[in-house]
Parts: structure tokens; C-alpha cells; sequence
């Protein structure tokens, strides 16, 4: 099969949307067989002080986005929205964080548009066994930790250096988790205590400021928090202790699990801060939707929710760099063609959709599909 062209688009539809998914200073770290195949988007390294003629020099050339998206065979674009649709041609390949499982509208467009969906949500490193070893953009997820935790306590006015001792709740312990803890503890904050799903590594060794708990079911099905002593007490208990409360599981989309109910919102402390930042809707609190930069954070009660969907855009030039060393090794495979996504674990199995084909069961399950093309949406029985 022929090499295929690759579009990178630096503009972003999404508001407040910074960051790009190829650094302009690690292009020539491209090979160049690779990066002539390469077409970024006009403007793209001004962020940078970067002008489009050195980039010329080293990619395969420089187009308008229109013409990216008209051009090139597979389109590079971190954050696609429902305005960048009119842009998307039949027949092309996007690759991003797409999150076809929960958005019907690029679930719809792919099919409609038979498009190939690659999904940076859904690229792991597997072992030779086929296990889980890590997320690919682990470092991305860290900084939106370590960023939506920075911006949410400027927004309070609030350190841990000064002030009254506050208790700090994480809940998860992944790299989005890892990167709200190094904010908290450089902030100077030493009373913090993190949750963690039984079959999960902790985050960071236990030290003399950080207790960990592990979160567990009740014979009735609630979440309860497992104690190092054996000793258990339902989390809303916990919950209602925190100070500050940064929720960075990443949830099963299928069957999510809840912190709380809403008849229990006036457990919460007066003047809580809440950081959301897996802000899942609907999930882990009942009250969970994404904010946004303009209006970052949401009076619940007596409590002050932050969920800012896209917090590492905060530190955007810090999180584009970790993205494109994320993507860079991907590059060549991505450009062979088709066929050899196949032979690569990690991208194969982030295609969700596959030339208008919904390959991601998950997608037919959580917006209740049928398997079969075209796919329509199934009506619920009565």
C-alpha cells in the first residue's frame, strides 16, 4: 500500500484549547523519510516565535487547514469539535482524543463519512501477554493533575504553606492522581490522604503526610474506605472530613462507580473545594459536569466544584511537549499505511472505527448501537 500523508493541525476549534500534537522544536527529531510526509497547518509555530518557513524546511510543507484537512490522508487533531465537521472529508483518518464512546456526534460523522478513528485515549503499551502496561500519554493525564490543582487553589486563594491545616482527599491513583500530589505537596500541604481501587499500584510510597486507604464495596453494593489498621467506614464519611476533595479515577464508562448521592450533599463541608478533573458527567458525584475556563468554578451547596475539561491546556506548552514525545515513535508506523497498523498493538487497538465500521464494542454498548452497519441507535423497549 502506498505511504500516507499526515495533516497537523495546530488551531483549535475547543476554547482555550493551546495545545498542539508535534512540538515545533522536536520536528527534526522526525526521521526524515517520515517527517516529508508530514503537512502542518499555516501559523502552526507561532506560539512558539517559530515561523512557518523554518517548518517548510523540514516537513513535507505548509498548508492552510483547509487544505490539511482536504490534503492529507490522516488528520492529527488533539481536540476535534462539532464545528470542525464541515472541515472532514470522506474517507480520512483522524487521530486524537476523539472519545467516540461518549460523543454520538463523531460516532455519527465517522460512519456517515466512513472515517477511520484512532484514539489517543485508547493507546497503551501491552505486554507480550496482551496486559496493560501503561497509557501512552501518562504524562499528559499527570499534568492535568498537577495543573487543574494549581489553577483550582489560585482560584480559592488558598496554599498549603499558610493558612489552617486543611485535609486533602485524593481519590484514584493514576498519573492523572500522581500529578495532583506533586502539586499539593509542593504547595505545602501534609494532611493528604489517597484512595485506591484494590487491584491498582500506588502512586507514591506512604510517608509521614500521605495515608493511603483502599476504596471497597459494602454488602449492599455502597463504596466504603478499607483502612491500613482493617478498620472500614463508608466514604461519604471521608468525604465529609475533606477540605479539599480531587477526584482523578478514570471510570468505567459502562458501570461507573459513585462517590455519593445527592441526598448527601449537605454532608459535604461548608466551603469544600471539589477538583474534578476525571469529570466524567454524571459520574463518581451526581452533581459532575465539565466547566470551562471562562467559568472554571461552579458553587454546589455550600461547596466550590472545579471540573475544567482540558486543565493541561494550562500548562500547554509543558503538556505539548510531553504529547509529542508521546506520539513521535508512532509516526512512522502511522505513515506505512493501513496494513501495518495491524502489526502494531498499541495502535490497532486504539481504532475504534474503522472506514465508517464501528470496531469498539464499548461504543455500541454505551450509546446502544446496533453491530451492524450503519449502526443506528436502537430504540429503548417501552
Amino acid at each position: 500500500m502506498n505511504s500516507l500523508s499526515i495533516g497537523v493541525i495546530g488551531s483549535s476549534l475547543k476554547e482555550n484549547e493551546k495545545r498542539v500534537p508535534i512540538h515545533p522544536e522536536q520536528i527534526d527529531w522526525i526521521n526524515v523519510s517520515t517527517r516529508k510526509k508530514l503537512f502542518f497547518e499555516e501559523g502552526y509555530g507561532k506560539p512558539f516565535q517559530i515561523q512557518d518557513e523554518h517548518i517548510a524546511d523540514l516537513c513535507g510543507g505548509i498548508l492552510s487547514r483547509h487544505e490539511v484537512f482536504e490534503k492529507c490522508d490522516v488528520i492529527v487533531i488533539p481536540k476535534p469539535v462539532e464545528a470542525d465537521l464541515p472541515y472532514i472529508k470522506p474517507g480520512k483518518t483522524l487521530w486524537g482524543w476523539l472519545h467516540c464512546v461518549e460523543e454520538t456526534w463523531i460516532t455519527q460523522a465517522a460512519i456517515d463519512l466512513n472515517l477511520t478513528m484512532i484514539a489517543w485515549e485508547s493507546m497503551h503499551k501491552w505486554n507480550r501477554k496482551g496486559e496493560f502496561q501503561y497509557h501512552v500519554f501518562h504524562k499528559n493525564n499527570e499534568i492535568a493533575g498537577y495543573a487543574g490543582v494549581l489553577d483550582a487553589l489560585r482560584l480559592r486563594g488558598i496554599d498549603g504553606h499558610y493558612g489552617v491545616n486543611q485535609r486533602v482527599m485524593i481519590v484514584g491513583s493514576g498519573s492523572v492522581s500522581r500529578g495532583a500530589l506533586q502539586a499539593l505537596k509542593g504547595l505545602g500541604y501534609k494532611d493528604i490522604h489517597i484512595y485506591t481501587r484494590p487491584s491498582h499500584t500506588f502512586i507514591a510510597p506512604q510517608t509521614y503526610d500521605t495515608t493511603y486507604h483502599q476504596l471497597g464495596f459494602d454488602q449492599n453494593g455502597e463504596l466504603i474506605a478499607i483502612h491500613t489498621d482493617r478498620s472500614r467506614n463508608p466514604l461519604i464519611d471521608e468525604i465529609a472530613q475533606a477540605d479539599i476533595i480531587v477526584n482523578g479515577i478514570r471510570q468505567d464508562l459502562i458501570n461507573p462507580i459513585m462517590f455519593m448521592k445527592m441526598e448527601e450533599i449537605n454532608r459535604l463541608k461548608r466551603g469544600v473545594l471539589i477538583i474534578d478533573i476525571a469529570r466524567d458527567e454524571g459520574m463518581g458525584f451526581p452533581f459532575s459536569r465539565p466547566t470551562s475556563f471562562q467559568e472554571p468554578i461552579l458553587p454546589i451547596a455550600e461547596a466550590w466544584y472545579y471540573a475544567v475539561d482540558h486543565t493541561s491546556s494550562y500548562l500547554w506548552n509543558n503538556a505539548s511537549w510531553e504529547i509529542s514525545k508521546s506520539l513521535l515513535p508512532y509516526l512512522p508506523t502511522i505513515t506505512k499505511g493501513k496494513s501495518s497498523w495491524d502489526k502494531d498493538d498499541t495502535i490497532q487497538r486504539a481504532i475504534h472505527i474503522r472506514d465508517g465500521h464501528i470496531c469498539n464494542e464499548r461504543i455500541l454498548r454505551f450509546q446502544n448501537r446496533s453491530a451492524d452497519y450503519p449502526h443506528k441507535i436502537l430504540k429503548n423497549p417501552e
